[in-house]
């Protein structure tokens, strides 16, 4: 066995354990990039996980194959180093990534709940408003009673949902 064959091995098995470590991930959605655009080219909303990552990943290991495996290396050698240089980088990345994983959670963890905290005091708010738009609104007598009831009831729906979105914020503080 050559040694580019050994290498190439090497790296085959790599990618194939970074892939199966990943696959519990496949279905986490990504907003934001995770890798500078220099090291990997998909820089969009990850909607199923590290994938494209990993598809890179694999492609720029199958464009490596190909040219260590044609006639004459010596022709490609600048392309070679290349994409050998490229796939470690990324091979790396992609393990730094897996081992901070459990860090960068919990980390998004607490500003989601800080975030929904947030949410919580401003919907609180809201609701204070509007039920003191409310109670001014019954008290005003220069209003004519149609008028008034058409104010109290779009007040209400108001009312209604706000409080509907302060109890989807407590179910998703609870949860997190």
């Amino acid at each position: 066995m050559t040694q580019d064959e050994i290498f190439l091995i090497k790296l085959n098995d790599k990618i194939a354990s970074l892939t199966q470590q990943f696959a519990a991930l496949s279905k986490k959605k990504l907003y934001e990039p995770c890798f500078d655009a220099q090291l990997f080219n998909y820089q969009g909303v990850l909607l199923n996980g590290y994938t494209p990552y990993l598809t890179e990943l694999e492609s720029n290991y199958q464009k490596l194959t190909n040219l260590i495996n044609k006639e004459n290396q010596n022709h490609y050698l600048e392309q070679i180093v290349y994409l050998s240089d490229l796939i470690v980088k990324q091979l790396s990345a992609l393990q730094r990534e897996l081992s901070t994983l459990s860090l960068r959670k919990t980390k998004n963890n607490v500003q989601t709940e800080s975030t929904l905290h947030e949410q919580l005091a401003k919907n609180l708010g809201y609701l204070t408003r509007l039920e003191s738009m409310k109670y001014q609104l019954q008290q005003d007598l220069t209003l004519q009673p149609d008028e008034q009831t058409k104010q109290l009831a779009v007040i209400e729906k108001r009312i209604a949902n706000c409080r509907h979105a302060l109890s989807i914020i407590e179910q998703q503080i609870e949860q997190s």
